[in-house]
């Protein structure tokens, strides 16, 4: 019989099943992983996988149909969160689960208020063939994005105004990267993602008859005079640099956010959620 805390695991967890020891030992070899995947994104490359952390991301991974590997988890911060009833749903999934103690699971945890889960999952494909489907009338492109955490809050809100379809062109961050599961609250794993050179995108795109629609602070229109057709992939520039000289002289047009402020431009993200508002408006109008 197992003990935690000086208690007997039974009269804490009466589900439990039968599981392997504690992990205690901050440099066990499974920790050490831990970390590695969330750091290294050669590593994530090499073992094609990556981590999870927290219930809520877990939970849309799995309703997503994603393989998970390995569940890690921490019994007392599971208990602080008041995750108990999830966690047994978790297990009837038939997936390993391997307890670590608080000490080991701080180390490999990247989050200040863990809800006690991590996991690792395999990495799937971003291939461009599978990024659109036959009925998908409104698409993203995101040139040289460079920032996890705005890719990821990008899918996000994608996710919550329908579009499902996002493109990586030259993209120069790697999208199992934790941040960027962990801003688009693991939903990344239900957007079709596909990743490719400027010019493989812009053929694929033009191959599937998108119009191209830019946003560019010099553009006459604004994007609440443009008129929105079937098939538009909206196309926006890196945080950086905007959108380069490639894609403005492919674009069908161009068009610009409306501000009163004296700001000169707006974050990505915001940039992305002010045309998928629009877009989704007159969608239901």
């Amino acid at each position: 019989m197992k003990f935690r805390n000086g208690l007997a695991l039974f009269m804490q967890n009466p589900f439990f099943k039968v599981m392997s020891d504690i992990i205690f030992s901050l440099s066990n070899s499974k920790v050490k992983e831990l970390i590695k995947l969330r750091e290294s994104a050669r590593r994530r490359r090499e073992q094609n996988h990556f981590v999870i952390e927290g219930y809520p991301d877990l939970k849309c991974i799995f309703e997503a149909g994603r393989k998970v590997e390995e569940i890690f988890f921490c019994w007392d911060l599971i208990r602080k969160a008041k995750l108990e009833n999830e966690f047994e749903e978790f297990e009837k999934t038939g997936v390993l689960f391997t307890e670590l103690s608080k000490e080991a699971f701080i180390k490999a945890s990247y989050r200040k208020n863990s809800d006690g889960f991590i996991s690792v999952a395999h990495s799937w494909p971003l291939l461009l063939e599978n990024s659109i489907g036959e009925k998908t009338q409104i698409c993203i492109v995101l040139d040289e994005i460079e920032k996890p955490g705005n890719l990821g809050a990008i899918i996000r809100t994608a996710e919550a105004f329908g579009v499902k379809s996002i493109l990586l062109s030259d993209a120069v961050i790697d999208c199992f990267n934790p941040n960027v599961i962990r801003s688009s609250r693991g939903l990344m794993s239900g957007v079709n993602i596909g990743m490719g050179s400027k010019e493989e995108i812009l053929d694929f795109l033009q191959n599937k008859k998108f119009m191209l629609v830019g946003t560019s602070g010099g553009a006459q229109n604004s994007y609440w005079e443009q008129e929105i057709t079937s098939k538009m992939a909206f196309v926006f520039g890196s945080e950086k640099n905007g959108l380069g000289k490639f894609w403005l002289d492919q674009l069908n047009c161009t068009v610009n956010i409306p501000m009163k402020g004296n700001a000169d431009s707006l974050n990505l993200h915001a940039s992305v959620a002010c045309i998928l508002a629009e877009s989704n408006r007159r969608e239901r109008n």
